[in-house]
């Protein structure tokens, strides 16, 4: 009986969503303490089993059309035999949550995929199977999500640089779950509609969002977390202007900033999804990480902003 297995993991933008899609960069961490793993094996009939849907493949719901649209891709390029297959996906991220829960699954379905049919498969290849179903689920996807999906390291991307880099700094990201699903493929939507209309004061914001991710970069690599939490509050501004804050995220972010955060931000499409908090210390952490589920926060993750520099730093 032919197996094949695939995994990967979560990522959260740090700084630049939005503005990645318009050519400015964006700096995304992946999570690899939240995995996704896909099985596959033949079966007598094409089924998938998930938290979000169970049943046959054929009618996988428009709510998963991107996971549809890439079994279908994949199927129609690897599957040469026609064998029927039941696909299981094990997966820890919240769905609609800006967290690359869509990525996520698309790296480790394809993986599977290409690991059943006893097939190699390249990063370059890989990474349009992602994108190709990110586009499905998302509209017009930047890439970044893919990237960081399958990465070890923090990744600043935009149209013309892709740079993985590490740094070492002594905070904390605190991740905090508004329970509302995002809407990124409405809010990348609306805010072309909104630049479509009005390119200066639009584009100006955009602007504002592309400095705040070189800021970033500078403030992660010289360990100067004041002045990051001043960036996140500064692009937490611009993206409610962006009309992408809800009531929910705006009282996370309070809390956060109550319980000592250096500043915080919604994260991903906007309009529900996770904030992030910007935290001095783990002590400090854990205490925004008790304010956010005292104040609803569905699901938290507390996260080293430089868990990947220690492991570089060994050699």
């Amino acid at each position: 009986m032919l197996k094949g297995i695939g995994k990967s993991h979560g990522k959260t933008i740090i700084m630049g969503e939005h503005a990645v899609v318009y050519g400015y960069p964006a700096i995304a961490v992946p999570l690899v303490s939240i995995p996704v793993i896909v099985k596959i094996k033949q079966n007598p009939e094409n089924i998938l089993s998930s938290k979000y849907y169970v049943g046959k493949i054929s009618q996988i719901p428009d709510t998963l059309s991107g996971v549809k649209y890439l079994i279908e891709l994949l199927d129609e390029h690897l599957n040469k035999d026609k064998i029927n297959y039941a696909i299981s996906i094990d997966s820890n991220l919240p769905i609609e949550r800006g967290l690359g829960s869509s990525a996520a699954i698309a790296a480790a379905l394809t993986r599977a995929f290409f690991d059943l049919f006893d097939q190699s498969l390249e990063t370059e290849t890989l990474l349009e199977y992602v994108n190709k179903s990110e586009t499905v689920t998302h509209g017009k996807a930047s890439g970044l999500d893919a990237l960081t999906v399958i990465s070890n390291e923090p990744v600043l991307y935009s149209k013309d640089t892709i740079e993985h880099f590490n740094f070492s700094s002594d905070g904390f990201i605190v991740i905090g779950d508004s329970g509302v699903k995002g809407k990124t493929k409405e809010t990348v939507a609306d805010v072309h509609k909104m630049y479509q209309t009005d390119k200066a004061t639009i584009g100006a914001y955009l602007e504002q969002l592309g400095t705040c991710t070189s800021t970033t970069k500078k403030s992660l690599i010289n360990n100067k977390l004041r002045l990051l939490g001043q960036t996140f509050d500064q692009a937490n501004a611009t993206l409610t202007k962006l009309n992408l804050a809800i009531p929910k995220t705006d009282q996370l972010i309070a809390a956060a900033k109550n319980a000592g955060s250096l500043g915080g931000k919604i994260t991903g499409g906007g309009r529900g999804g996770c904030i992030i908090a910007l935290a001095k210390s783990l002590n400090n952490a854990t205490m925004v990480q008790k304010a956010l589920i005292k104040n609803g926060a569905e699901q938290t993750w507390i996260q080293p902003l430089s868990i990947y520099a220690e492991e570089t730093d060994v050699d």
